[in-house]
């Protein structure tokens, strides 16, 4: 059967991979990166964000389902590029807009011209891709949007860097599409296209594959915000440029593959695959030693469900009572993408976990849809069951073969075991309980800088309160330093604390008996089981100076001595001790903090940056700095907010030097 007439014969197929790349960089780059960093890079605080995603939501609701009834006019075909351009003119706005109440504006534009465009291209697929090779045409499309937005200048980028390429990116969007057609039902009844049964395109069948998608929708979303406000998590994920590569080429990769499954006719069995990947990647995750590959099994989800909820209102399907592939679109999009993104971002608020719960839900609701869809044939449904559950049992058992294969390139060593007691004799022998406590005090300054207070443990004896505190109370060290931190802090103090009188104990490292890796290991159990109550406290602390007013030269003297020998004096992430660590140093002169969490429930970045620079990073080897007085911290954060925009200079001050 023909296409339409008017459709775009010459050249469609690449037209189409470029609406659709072009469609969700938007998405993903601005709607829901960009635009909200601007936000928090402006002086937004946690209500102005929540303001400005509530309205971003709800307009994208009445616009999907707007988009939806207008599609139906003979005018509709125009809806895909005023939608490209609506875009492109949100992202151009969001640059000059300042006020909160202008920025509240562009947030509902940026939710309309979303909204009408991925609505307007879902329902416009079929006058642009040909049938034999539909999925793999959209897989690309979606594949190349994901890899694009994972390339570290874009994904570190600025926030206007971020806004600028989504413009550009849209304003390409545009031209591919300029002449394009309206959806019409000659193109619903391609030969070729892949087909669901008739029934998943009636009211119950589709209703079906909607809480199939607001479900994945809904859980990746809360994932997201909880990787995104968890320091841990975020730098296990999007921790350094190699991982952002391996996530680009990974989401690449798995959006082609899902795309060549839609093709031959897979296309129900990505979704509880999908929740498959999700189960095991959330609990690596969230594992005391995650093993390097749980982020990209995680990239791996999100592209197969990703490209199924760009193919599905594209498929063709025949019979009475079928829903129009407009209105398949506009629910899909509205419901599941909008309803479901805000869900899993407002229950995720102020949790650092993905809770079981989240997952026992989504999975509960992914299920029952897939067995409602198959009610009609009992014995098929029992067959069916069985092959989804082999299946996502045999994806568990491979990624608990690969983390098992894995583990060792993690920055943590292997669990300590008998090595921690032995450990502990080692802090004993060697006289650390003369100068560092493990007994932190129940009032003061000691909860937080070094809290919780845990009552003095007295089992196994002798309890070491400490005889004189010197140096930092050691009864959290585990949760504050990594164990490389530790293990450079034992063989080389000065080079990670200028300044620090501990003396170095390298001969611990080559009496070939383990006594250093074993005193490593033990220090790396204090604190085991406060994880949480410690974040808490590091989340609570109220900083005693404005961190708004620092002094940057200040700072300067500041970074010089304490934070150039990982980062450099310039800020590039090129000190004496970057390769050190499994995460190298971060480079400060990208403008994109990615170790402050923003978006929902953050604060202004000030406050994060501060935050990290008196804490550290959870999970990585960015130490705190507790002892420095919040006023140097406060010139810290200045400093640091300078080095984008004005790279200083290298000072003759040299890193070990006092200030």
């Amino acid at each position: 059967m023909e296409a339409p007439e008017g459709s775009l014969r010459q050249g469609s197929p690449i037209r189409a991979v470029i609406a659709v790349a072009a469609t969700y960089i938007y998405f993903l780059l601005f709607a829901q990166f960009g635009f909200l960093h601007l936000l928090a890079a402006r002086g937004g605080g946690p209500d102005q964000v929540k303001a400005s995603m509530l309205s971003m939501g709800a307009a994208g609701l009445l616009a999907s389902l707007g988009t939806g009834f207008l599609l139906g006019r003979s005018w509709g075909s125009r809806l895909l590029p005023l939608g490209f351009l609506a875009c492109s003119a949100s992202a151009v706005a969001a640059l000059w807009a300042e006020s909160f109440g202008e920025l509240l504006a562009v947030a509902m534009a940026v939710g309309v011209s979303t909204a009408v465009l991925t609505v307007s291209l879902a329902a416009s697929l079929g006058t642009f891709l040909p049938g034999r090779s539909f999925g793999k045409l959209v897989g690309l499309g979606t594949g190349l949007a994901y890899g694009f937005c994972n390339l570290p200048f874009f994904f570190e980028g600025s926030a206007l860097v971020q806004a600028e390429a989504c413009a550009a990116v849209a304003l390409l969007g545009f031209v591919a599409v300029r002449r394009s057609p309206a959806p019409g039902p000659e193109w619903a009844e391609h030969p070729h296209r892949p087909a669901l049964g008739d029934w998943d395109f009636r009211r119950i069948g589709f209703a079906t594959l909607l809480a199939s998608f607001l479900a994945l929708v809904w859980l990746d979303s809360a994932a997201f915000a909880v990787i995104q406000e968890t320091l841990g998590l975020k730098g296990l994920t999007w921790g350094s440029e190699s991982r952002l590569w391996i996530l680009g080429a990974t989401h690449f990769l798995a959006a082609a593959a899902a795309g060549w499954a839609i093709d031959r006719g897979i296309f129900r069995g990505l979704l509880p695959i999908t929740f498959a990947l999700f189960l095991v990647a959330f609990t690596l995750l969230q594992g005391g030693r995650p093993p390097a590959f749980a982020g990209p099994l995680y990239a791996v989800g999100i592209s197969f469900y990703s490209v199924a909820l760009v193919a599905y209102p594209a498929y063709r399907g025949s019979g009475p009572r079928r829903i129009p592939v407009r209105w398949r679109s506009a629910l899909l999009y509205g419901i599941a993408g909008w309803v479901g993104s805000a869900l899993g971002v407002g229950m995720a608020q102020d949790l650092h976990r993905i809770p079981g719960l989240f997952l026992v839900a989504a999975g509960s609701l992914l299920f029952a849809a897939w067995v409602w869809s198959r009610q009609r044939n009992l014995l098929f449904q029992v067959r069916q069951i069985a092959r989804i559950h082999a299946g996502a049992l045999a994806v568990a058992a491979l990624a608990g073969i690969l983390g098992l294969a894995a583990s060792g390139t993690h920055e943590e060593p292997a669990p300590p075991g008998p090595n921690a007691e032995r450990g502990r004799e080692v802090y004993i022998s060697e006289g650390c309980i003369h100068c560092h406590s493990q007994y932190v005090r129940p009032s003061g300054a000691d909860i937080d800088l070094w809290g919780p207070h845990r009552p003095l443990p007295r089992d196994p004896g002798p309890p070491l309160p400490g005889n004189r505190r010197q140096g930092p109370d050691l009864a959290t060290v585990g949760l504050r330093r990594s164990s490389a931190w530790n293990r450079q802090h034992l063989l080389d103090p000065r080079s990670v604390s200028p300044g620090s009188r501990m003396p170095a104990y390298p001969h611990l490292f080559k009496d070939g008996e383990g006594r250093g890796e074993d005193l490593v290991a033990y220090l790396t159990l204090l604190g085991a089981g406060d994880a949480q109550e410690r974040w808490n406290l590091t989340r609570g602390y109220t900083f005693r100076a404005d961190l708004k007013s620092g002094r940057p030269e200040s700072g300067r003297a500041l970074f010089l001595f304490h934070c150039s020998p990982c980062h450099g004096a310039r800020g590039d992430g090129d000190g004496t001790l970057a390769d050190i660590f499994f995460r190298p140093a971060a480079n400060l002169r990208k403008g994109a903090f990615w170790s402050v969490s923003w978006g929902p429930g953050a604060g202004p970045l000030s406050e994060g940056l501060g935050r990290v620079i008196k804490f550290g990073i959870p999970g990585t080897s960015m130490p705190g700095h507790e002892s420095l007085p919040d006023r140097q911290i406060a010139d810290l954060v200045a400093y640091v907010q300078t080095l984008a925009d004005s790279p200083p200079e290298p000072s003759p001050r040299t890193a070990g030097e006092s200030p």
